[in-house]
């Protein structure tokens, strides 16, 4: 459902976007579809899974817009304008930085202007702290979803006085969505 409400949610348009830890791709052709970007640099370590968007990019004939990287995130050396990402997190992996400390590491060396996430309140307040005073970004979207336990955050080196959106859900829509969804 993650994969689902981020690209949704994600404000404004971008040339290049970088999406770490891509899955299957889903993400990335959501963001595609709705025209919120036209060039993708998707990161998946897992070869599984990076098989599963290899296809889905030849599948959607998208190899001129998504380029695959397998890589771990610490090894990817690509830039863009936006970077977004849905952190690993599930029983047992909550607070265990080896998990997502990779994401935060690759931030830093990239210093991306425009950073976006969906994830539990746990990690949020390791994202918010780290986005806010390390990189110095400022919170632009809010977006808190009650009965999934999930934050989206969307963050910007841009002075942006007062967000844009901050908004508690559910709505009708988001309702609907979890409702289908076991």
């Amino acid at each position: 459902m993650d994969s689902v409400l981020l690209p949704h949610l994600i404000e404004g348009r971008f040339v290049t976007a970088v999406e770490l830890g891509a899955g299957c791709g889903i993400m990335a052709l959501q963001l595609f579809a709705h025209g919120k970007t036209t060039l993708l640099h998707l990161a998946e370590s897992n070869p599984l899974l990076f098989e599963a968007l290899r296809l889905t990019t030849a599948i959607n004939a998208l190899d001129g817009f998504f380029m695959l990287y397998q890589t771990d995130v610490e090894n990817l050396r690509v830039s863009g304008d936006l970077v977004y990402f849905n952190p690993p997190y599930g029983r047992g992996k909550v607070g265990k930085g080896e998990r997502w400390q990779p994401f935060m590491t690759f931030l830093e060396k990239n210093r991306y202007k425009e950073v976006a996430y969906i994830c539990p309140p746990q990690l949020d307040s390791i994202f918010s702290q780290f986005l806010g005073s390390r990189m110095n970004l400022r919170k632009e979207v809010q977006i808190w979803y009650k009965h999934s336990m999930r934050i989206v955050k969307q963050w910007t080196y841009e002075k942006v006085t007062p967000l844009r959106k901050a908004l508690v859900v559910p709505s009708e829509e988001t309702e609907q969505m979890y409702w289908d969804c076991p």
